[in-house]
């Protein structure tokens, strides 16, 4: 699921225009196992960019219906999207999570909130009927902290920031944010250019103009390194997002199926 939202999140983001689009995730032996919402609001000197995704059938009830989101809301100073607040959320049947980073960029720190809530379930002998019967405990945590280290920007605002530069004066570039493969500089996210695009274009359906290729490095060196190609249609917006055969699963694949581009 991380994966996904870290693919979808690029995908969303490289567009700089307001939108709304959805994205229907595959999986190889499996098929569609879920979808993800994606809107940018972009008011020229603020912004907020939401991100929702969701398993379903199969892949949902395995996970307890797991829904994930992730929302970035700043300003834009320069051109540059600045986070004040990024929220990550999770939500399944039996427990929810919620993230919220406060940025403070003039005294160069971030604060975090966690808040989540577990529901414990389990069962009781009831001597007052003579019945096993069943139980529930809900149980809920609240903590803040300082990071202990300072990071200007979120996995969203990041990409915003970094939607055109890959593919004029920068060739590739490693991702640094808060809310990213555990916040780690262990993402590389290139242009691939006209030889490389070429072996690697077939992969995808028709009318395909730039492809990436996101790069991400296992924190345990036994693993292997995952790449995900990343295809923009030749309308400048985002397409499909391919990561190959994964395990015994099969190939991972995001395919737009809506978009909604505002006009200005």
């Amino acid at each position: 699921m991380k994966q996904i939202i870290t693919i979808l999140a690029l995908m969303s983001s490289l567009m700089a225009v307001d939108f709304t689009t959805r994205y229907d995730v595959e999986i190889g032996m499996f098929g569609k196992v879920g979808t993800a919402d994606i809107s940018l609001e972009d008011n020229d000197n603020s912004y907020e960019i939401k991100l929702r995704a969701k398993l379903i059938g199969t892949a949902a009830k395995l996970t307890g219906n797991r829904v994930e989101s992730y929302i970035s809301k700043g300003k834009i100073i320069d051109g540059v999207y600045i986070p004040d607040t990024f929220t990550k959320s999770m939500t399944s049947d039996d427990e929810s999570e919620e993230l919220v980073y406060h940025f403070d960029h003039n005294l160069k720190t971030v604060s975090l909130d966690k808040s989540t809530v577990e529901t414990i379930k389990g069962t009781k002998f009831d001597t007052r009927t003579f019945k096993i019967v069943s139980t529930e405990e809900i149980k809920k945590s609240n903590t803040s902290e300082v990071l202990e280290e300072y990071i200007a920007v979120d996995i969203l605002s990041s990409y915003l920031n970094t939607r055109e530069s890959s593919a004029k004066a920068q060739k590739d570039y490693n991702l640094v944010a808060i809310g990213a493969r555990n916040d780690r500089n262990n993402i590389t996210v290139s242009f691939l250019d006209t030889l490389k695009k070429e072996e690697v274009k077939d992969s995808f359906s028709k009318d395909i103009g730039n492809i990436y290729n996101m790069n991400v490095k296992p924190l345990d060196e036994d693993n292997e390194i995952v790449n995900v190609l990343i295809a923009f249609d030749n309308d400048g917006l985002m397409k499909e997002a391919v990561l190959g055969d994964a395990f015994w699963i099969g190939e991972i694949r995001a395919k737009r199926v809506y978009v909604d581009v505002a006009s200005r």
